[in-house]
């Protein structure tokens, strides 16, 4: 699918769906033939090539550029100024910033510049000498070079019998050069005088394309980037880049896009994990009657999470909006393995075992259904983890996230919980009661 002459007439651009993945090179190598490529057969043209598959925050990218189908590039910077020369000027040094930087390709910029053009200037204290206005000076400009409506030619057989406007110019006024533009004359009350005599007439260059933001001037940049390094990192990196950077009177920058997207995300997501492990906390805490198994408890977490990273770290993955809904997902999966041990040390504590015998023989006991859950829920999770199926390389992160953390806590559950459990029981004197709190709540139960 192709679309031309969106948003200026000099833009165009294709859109591709890739073959199953089994019948082709990766995503990457596809692009990276394919900007070669375009960039050796045209030269003079921006060529800027965006992967799906590097929207890796989980996040759609916003509008930027001014491209009616959206701007989905991963990198974007909105530039703000009052006045354009500024804003184009800061928006160079940013381009000169991005182009320098490792991981970033594909720098574009939403302004471009213009045909040549010719700028009318009018001198206000000569408008006053002269007894005109700046609309008369306009409406003869106007109708000298685009015409002006002189009547109508009623139907004209040439547009379907219907009415057709009939404007009148200057003859050749399409190829006027300053010094003819100057000469067109101009009737005041003062009586009949040249353009030239009340405006001048200079040539300048106009931009295809003008944003505004908020009032203000507005240049959008945008740039991709390639699999070596993280989206966060590469952020990090460009501000720091651009704290350093003199971007000229009253002009801003501001991350927009993924980048805007992804720290709203993160930010709800840890939002959304530490509720969770509140709302778990008040309710083994309800359940066990105690403040610290509960917390002996959730040390699964953790533990998990030193397998998620390393994971992670091995697989060259990111953190991202998969990676962290997997973190999400393994704390309720990790938390069977301490709530299958501690439970059946409470129930062996209650019967009148000591702590440290009772986590032993818990241990023991639990041990088989902990590996069989445990290798049950890693098992179908490598299909995702590998990247069978198709599109299932954007949830990579998150299988490998559930897989690592199981790892770790399986083994951390079994060594380490146990010890914390019996450093408790003899630091803690609340744990010396559970038994009896345990008894009494199995009392209530029977009657």
């Amino acid at each position: 699918m192709s679309s031309v002459g969106k948003p200026a007439g000099n833009y165009g651009g294709i859109s591709v769906q890739l073959v199953d993945k089994s019948q082709r090179e990766s995503i990457w190598q596809i692009t990276d033939r394919v900007r070669t490529y375009l960039r050796k057969q045209f030269p003079d043209a921006s060529v800027q090539v965006n992967e799906t598959e590097s929207s890796m925050p989980g996040v759609s990218g916003g509008t930027g550029t001014g491209n009616s189908a959206g701007n989905t590039a991963p990198v974007q910077i909105e530039i703000s100024g009052n006045n354009l020369d500024d804003t184009v000027a800061a928006s160079y040094k940013i381009q000169d910033v991005l182009n320098n930087t490792a991981g970033i390709k594909d720098v574009r910029s939403s302004y471009t510049e213009g045909a040549p053009e010719l700028r009318l200037i009018v001198d206000r204290d000569k408008l006053r000498f002269y007894n005109t206005t700046a609309n008369d000076i306009q409406d003869v400009f106007s109708g000298a070079i685009a015409g002006s409506l002189a009547g109508y030619l009623v139907n004209d057989p040439n547009n379907d019998h219907q009415d057709t406007d009939i404007y009148v110019r200057l003859k050749d006024s399409d190829g006027f050069k300053a010094s003819d533009i100057r000469s067109i004359p101009v009737s005041t009350n003062s009586g009949l005088i040249r353009l030239g005599d009340v405006a001048d007439v200079k040539p300048d260059v106009g931009p295809v394309m003008l944003r505004r933001v908020d009032k203000r001037e507005a240049i959008n940049i945008s740039a991709n980037v390639d699999d070596s390094r993280s989206l966060q990192d590469i952020l990090s990196q460009i501000s720091e880049n651009l704290s350093a950077q003199d971007l000229g009177n009253n002009v801003s920058y501001r991350f927009t896009g993924q980048a805007d997207n992804m720290r709203d995300t993160f930010m709800e997501m840890g939002q959304a994990i530490l509720l969770s492990l509140l709302l778990v906390y008040i309710l083994l805490a309800v359940l066990y009657e105690s403040l610290s198994t509960p917390f002996i408890r959730m040390l699964s977490l953790p533990f998990g999470l030193i397998g998620s990273f390393f994971f992670l770290a091995m697989t060259r993955n990111t953190i991202n909006l998969y990676s962290l809904l997997g973190i999400l997902v393994m704390d309720g999966l990790v938390a069977k393995n301490g709530t299958l041990l501690l439970d059946y040390t409470l129930t062996l504590m209650q019967r009148g075992m000591g702590a440290k015998e009772a986590v032993i023989e818990a241990a023991k006991t639990r041990i088989k259904p902990i590996f069989m859950t445990s290798i049950t829920m890693i098992t179908g999770m490598l299909p995702t983890a590998l990247a069978i199926t198709p599109g299932s390389e954007s949830r990579v992160s998150m299988a490998w996230v559930v897989i690592g953390g199981l790892l770790s806590s399986t083994f951390f559950t079994l060594v380490a919980i146990p010890l914390i459990f019996v450093y408790f029981a003899h630091l803690h004197p609340s744990l010396k009661f559970i038994p009896k709190l345990w008894r009494k709540l199995a009392g209530d139960r029977k009657h």
